[in-house]
């Protein structure tokens, strides 16, 4: 319901743990306090993983424009000078942070993108 000055809705985002997500998080709360422990720490603290998250696959690579929203170079199926260069083109979320992963596809876009450029081709 609310709007931005220029009249435009504004994003209302949100998201919940599932319960799989809340009980791997105490497992390694346990398990990185039984290593902290055994190599002698005295206090360890459980840091809660909010805010900070990493929203990933809200613009989808993949091959075809049905299965998603940009290309392999981050480039949107649909607008032809529109690329994507974060994390929200993943189709999956990976098992570390996709800082490394989002860089090197930047590196890959950035190539394409001048070489498109030379080319004339946008």
């Amino acid at each position: 319901d609310m709007k931005d000055a220029h009249g435009m809705p504004v994003a209302d985002v949100h998201f919940d743990d599932h319960a799989n997500d809340t009980a791997m998080r105490n497992h390694a709360y346990k398990q990185g306090s039984a290593l902290y422990e055994a190599v002698g720490a005295t206090r360890t603290f459980p840091t809660p993983p909010y805010p900070s998250t990493h929203n990933l696959g809200t613009n989808r690579m993949s091959e075809k424009a049905a299965d998603g929203v940009v290309n392999k170079h981050g480039q949107a199926h649909d607008i032809k000078n529109l690329f994507v260069s974060d994390g929200s083109q993943f189709t999956t979320g990976g098992a570390e942070n996709p800082t490394l992963t989002i860089v090197s596809l930047a590196i890959r876009q950035a190539e394409y993108i001048a070489g498109q450029m030379s080319a004339k081709s946008i």
